[in-house]
């Protein structure tokens, strides 16, 4: 690859995710030698999950952790709804080892997460997804959620066009007697 193609690349990289966001987003900067993540997913506050060539890592800048788990003790990738929320997902990995870890609870922000997948499908790791059809399934979650907004703002508008109605019956009958 040549020098020229080689900076095209890391521009494109550099324009989704640029140090500035690093330091609006809580202060915490990447050293000079760490590359840029691939994908970074934000969800509740303070808690992103970044995908690099060789590693997921998880950053909590309220407790001031970051767990790294490299790609290639990854075994599978398994996405949950949450049990009381089904929108917030929960996010495990299963290790090589056999142990199952939970890297994200709560997560929300369902675009982010089907950028991640689609970066790490680049990758070509022998990493199964469970379930076998995440991108599917989460592109199904979003148009619910869509569903699910339209449902509450149109209950809204018609619970505020009743009572306009009902007012207006009311004040047409006091008017008359």
């Amino acid at each position: 690859m040549d020098d020229e193609t080689r900076n095209d690349e890391q521009d494109e990289v550099s324009d989704e995710i640029s140090p500035a966001d690093d330091e609006i987003a809580g202060g915490v900067e990447t050293s000079e030698s760490e590359t840029p993540p691939l994908a970074r997913v934000r969800y509740g506050l303070g808690k992103e999950l970044r995908l690099y060539p060789d590693a997921f890592v998880v950053l909590l800048r309220e407790e001031h952790e970051e767990l790294r788990y490299s790609l290639a003790n990854i075994r599978r990738i398994i996405l949950t709804p949450g049990e009381y929320t089904p929108s917030k997902l929960v996010l495990m990995f299963e290790l090589d080892d056999g142990n199952t870890v939970i890297a994200a609870e709560g997560m929300s922000n369902v675009r982010g997460f089907r950028t991640l997948l689609k970066r790490l499908d680049e990758l070509h790791l022998p990493i199964e997804l469970d379930p076998p059809d995440m991108d599917e399934q989460l592109r199904q979650a979003l148009v619910i959620r869509s569903r699910y907004q339209m449902g509450c703002y149109g209950l809204i508008l018609g619970v505020c066009l009743i009572l306009t109605i009902i007012y207006l019956v009311v004040a047409f009958i006091g008017a008359h007697h």
